[in-house]
């Protein structure tokens, strides 16, 4: 009961100003000096002519110690919670900061997708906790296109478009990244070859279909080529990669705008971009320049 009542004075007095809890603290010594001087002093000497001087200096004295002692303590509780509120405010701006440099440091900044290194390093943990897994690599066709068409700013519209695209198809455990300039990664958990290849045809198809206007009245279509491969928790990382990458390599030999699952004859194929003669044209030394 006592213990309640003191919490309820402490709080009470907490909420007051400086001057009225000092008002309040003097008032509260008087009375409790006036009360146990006096019934000491009965008690001892009885009553008698000096009584009333001893009650007089049972007020004077708490009175004359508590105003400024109050006064003093009022303030130094002031400046504690100026001290706490700026403690508090600097914690939650801390707080704000680590966030913004941990986006900074796992996310892509133009997409919101996961960068490159975060994304293997969760590729990895995730990994470890399913038995079948996908891992898919996205590529944008022809986006360098794009770029020499449009101008870079709109090539990073079209990449946020996409990456809306994956958002609005892909569930919250799915991963994505955006791991290359025009290269996303997607790792899909507990999930097999054939569900992997009909969630890659339905980002395939909903890229496809999804109006891209680099400027107003103009359209341009955007087309992605998928490759994939299904792992399991003993599978490497780079292993995994290259096999997605060989297969989205394929998938660029083979028209563009289609979803490839990975065999292992893929690793001897050679990949898309130059036969040799093409390669051989590229390397060869400039004459008659004038």
């Amino acid at each position: 009961m006592i213990i309640a009542i003191g919490r309820e004075m402490r709080t009470t007095l907490t909420n007051m100003s400086p001057i009225r809890e000092t008002a309040v603290i003097t008032a509260v010594a008087i009375l409790l000096s006036f009360c146990i001087t006096g019934s000491l002093y009965l008690l001892l000497f009885g009553l008698d002519n000096r009584f009333w001087q001893v009650m007089t200096m049972s007020i004077i004295v708490p009175w004359g110690i508590s105003i400024p002692l109050g006064f003093v303590m009022s303030k130094q509780r002031e400046k504690l919670v100026m001290l706490t509120n700026g403690f508090r405010d600097a914690q939650q701006q801390l707080r704000e900061v680590n966030k913004q440099l941990e986006r900074k440091a796992n996310y892509d900044g133009m997409t919101g997708l996961l960068n490159r290194a975060c994304f293997f390093h969760r590729l990895v943990e995730s990994r470890e906790n399913a038995a079948a897994n996908v891992l898919m690599i996205v590529d944008v066709d022809r986006f360098k296109q794009i770029n020499d068409t449009y101008g870079h700013p709109i090539g990073d519209r079209a990449l946020i478009l996409i990456a809306g695209v994956f958002r609005n198809i892909l569930r919250k455990e799915d991963m994505i990244g955006r791991i290359g300039g025009e290269e996303f990664g997607i790792w899909l958990p507990n999930t097999s070859a054939e569900e992997g290849q009909a969630i890659g045809e339905m980002i395939r198809f909903e890229v496809e279909n999804t109006t891209f206007e680099p400027h107003k009245g103009v359209r341009h279509l955007i087309t992605v080529s998928i490759g994939f491969t299904s792992a399991t928790s003993e599978y490497d990382r780079q292993l995994l990669l290259r096999n997605a990458d060989c297969a989205m390599f394929e998938a660029k030999r083979l028209g563009r705008n289609r979803v490839v699952a990975f065999d292992p004859g893929m690793r001897i194929r050679p990949r898309p971009h130059y036969d040799q003669a093409q390669l051989a044209a590229a390397m060869a030394p400039v004459s008659n320049i004038r």
